[in-house]
């Protein structure tokens, strides 16, 4: 399972994640995918369209708020008590792309990110702005994540991207 953050502040990662994701679901049935920012939206069938313009007309239509503000908090918490509760388990990797930026009170992501870890599943979480020289995950959002991860990585680049499979392998 993916989630992706769409928010102004993920604009310039947004569309590279998105075909990311789409490599993903089309190689794997089994993969669900969500885009989220203001709220939270199911995109795999979008993203398995096999025309191309198709896809993207009904992505454009899902993703209504591209671009605005982000409610990371919500999205999770909406996932953890929707989507995941049917669909997670100790074989379920939960990948979320997002600069970690939010509005949202800090406890929402931690509490949200807490179930989904008591369902058994594994979060990896891909922060596009960790592969920046002297970063660090000092935001509220990002410092009330880190506890609940088992991996947090760089999205920085396509060779971070291509770097964490051997990465996701040991988990």
């Amino acid at each position: 399972m993916a989630l992706c953050d769409v928010s102004g502040s993920m604009t310039c990662y947004a569309r590279i994640f998105l075909a990311f994701l789409a490599g993903l679901v089309r190689g794997d049935d089994a993969t669900d995918a969500w885009l989220f920012h203001t709220r939270l939206v199911r995109i795999s069938e979008a993203l398995r369209d096999p025309d191309p313009l198709r896809a993207l007309n009904r992505l454009t239509l899902l993703a209504e708020g591209f671009g605005g503000g982000t409610k990371i908090g919500k999205a999770l918490e909406e996932f953890a008590r929707g989507p995941a509760r049917h669909s997670v388990n100790s074989r379920t990797m939960i990948l979320i792309l997002s600069d970690g930026y939010d509005t949202d009170p800090p406890e929402q992501i931690a509490a949200a990110l807490a179930r989904i870890k008591r369902r058994g599943g594994r979060i990896l979480w891909l922060n596009p702005l960790k592969g920046w020289k002297d970063y660090a995950p000092v935001t509220a959002a990002m410092a009330a994540a880190l506890p609940h991860l088992d991996l947090f990585a760089a999205a920085t680049t396509l060779a971070d991207l291509a770097a964490l499979a051997p990465r996701l392998e040991r988990l």
